[in-house]
């Protein structure tokens, strides 16, 4: 892996979580119960609990949203077709799996 792709792959999955969670928020809290006697209760910190990024390539959306301090559960799978990045993603401590769709 050279230091520009992983670079770049960081720079994407940063951005895009941020675009990602943007677009979601107003779908998460849009569905919030509201409770008896509650003028406006809190929204709840994150209702989105597992990810499936299907195309991982270094594991970067699982670092962003750790990045963002999202509480989210990512599987990364990697292409049993593309570059075999699995051993990078498991010694980030990221959960992996090789998968031929």
């Amino acid at each position: 892996v050279q230091p520009e792709e992983f670079y770049e792959d960081m720079h994407f999955w940063r951005s895009a979580v941020d675009n990602y969670w943007s677009l979601l928020t107003p779908l998460i809290f849009s569905d919030h119960p509201k409770r008896p006697g509650d003028e406006d209760p809190l929204p709840p910190y994150n209702m989105i609990r597992n990810v499936m990024d299907m195309s991982s390539n270094y594991g970067g959306l699982n670092a962003a949203l750790l990045e963002e301090k999202k509480s989210v559960w990512v599987m990364n799978v990697v292409p049993a077709r593309a570059s075999n990045a699995l051993p990078l993603i498991l010694e980030r401590g990221f959960a992996g799996v090789m998968h031929d769709w």
